[in-house]
């Protein structure tokens, strides 16, 4: 079975909606059951590639009185307190220990590519994504953009404001996307590096 929730406020997950798989086994619910993340999240304790999640009740923690509900209210907890002294991806833990800030900026990404709203998807206060209801935080992504006024719950059209470094940020991803590399994988070559082209560069060719 599949299951949709909104990232929490003040993370770097804010304002996506994260998909994750569940399989009960025979067993349940004497056993865990299987939780991984089908929306990509950039996080120390998920992997990167496959979307398993290192979570003490997934494991030996697990007690037959959890219920699926709130087995959810932890993955959904785990985005807000990472462990990352007990990761699942190694890489991604060292960052959030070593460069905290990129590790932020890498996860915001992340979230704005992989985790949009789609069509049915409710906030933490249980409103649609996207209708306007006069809540200042009921905003798409932490970026500054409103969701629209207009009947229908489209997102609005108008783009923030970019900033100087943005802009600047936003031409180094196009030198290595005019190279021949994938857009994704250029900016988070670039968070790693603190934005130096070349050693981005050298970290695509190296992958």
């Amino acid at each position: 079975m599949a299951r949709r929730f909104p990232g929490p406020p003040g993370t770097p997950y804010e304002g996506g909606v994260f998909q994750v798989d569940i399989v009960l086994s025979d067993n349940y619910p004497f056993q865990p059951p299987k939780v991984k993340f089908d929306t990509k999240v950039y996080h120390p304790n998920v992997s990167s590639q496959t979307g398993v999640i290192c979570l003490d009740i997934l494991k030996q923690q697990w007690s037959p009185v959890l219920t699926i509900s709130s087995t959810l209210l932890s993955v959904q907890s785990l985005l807000c307190t990472p462990e990352p002294n007990d990761p699942q991806d190694a890489q991604v833990a060292s960052q959030y220990l070593n460069d905290h800030k990129a590790f932020d900026e890498t996860a915001r990404f992340w979230t704005e590519c992989y985790a949009k709203p789609e069509a049915g998807d409710f906030n933490l206060n249980g409103q649609l994504y996207g209708v306007n209801n006069n809540n200042s935080n009921n905003n798409y992504y932490n970026n500054g953009s409103q969701p629209s006024s207009q009947t229908g719950g489209a997102r609005a059209s108008k783009e923030p404001v970019l900033t100087a470094e943005e802009i600047e940020k936003r031409k180094k991803v196009q030198e290595l996307v005019d190279m021949g590399f994938d857009a994704n994988m250029a900016r988070t070559a670039l968070i790693k590096t603190k934005w130096v082209t070349e050693a981005a560069l050298e970290t695509l060719l190296d992958a």
